[in-house]
């Protein structure tokens, strides 16, 4: 039997939720414009981590897939798995996909503990235990 302060969450757990409700209430702001705010700024990036998964080919996780910029300069090389915390950045991503018929983009999820259960991710332990960039394979 848990006693009544084991059952309260730590100060990091507390911590980690209100960082999380923090970027989701940020991204819920920007969601709307960030294309145009964004979208020239992070261009060059986008299209090197895309080119570099290219090389690769095969199945690719985009981790923090937001409004999905990238998701149209994929080849059919490339099948793409999109997660974010932001389920407004992700509407909009689902709409750009259904717009332009983005056959490589095969499922964008919102990142939560739900992940691993739905999908079997192994890295997925806990919405607020993302993969640490040591853990993914570099692009």
């Amino acid at each position: 039997m848990r006693t009544s302060a084991e059952s309260r969450p730590s100060a990091e757990e507390i911590k980690t939720d209100i960082d999380k409700r923090a970027v989701v209430s940020i991204y819920r702001f920007w969601a709307p414009i960030y294309d145009l705010v964004f979208g020239a700024v992070f261009e060059r990036g986008r299209k090197a981590a895309i080119s570099a998964a290219e090389g690769v080919g095969g199945r690719v996780l985009e981790v923090g897939v937001g409004t999905g910029l990238s998701l149209p300069y994929y080849t059919d090389r490339c099948r793409i798995t999109g997660i974010d915390l932001s389920e407004e950045m992700l509407e909009k991503a689902r709409k750009r996909v259904a717009e332009q018929r983005l056959a490589g983009v095969e499922w964008l999820e919102i990142m939560d503990a739900r992940l691993r259960l739905r999908r079997g991710r192994r890295w997925a332990g806990s919405s607020m235990d993302p993969p640490s960039s040591s853990s993914l394979p570099r692009a």
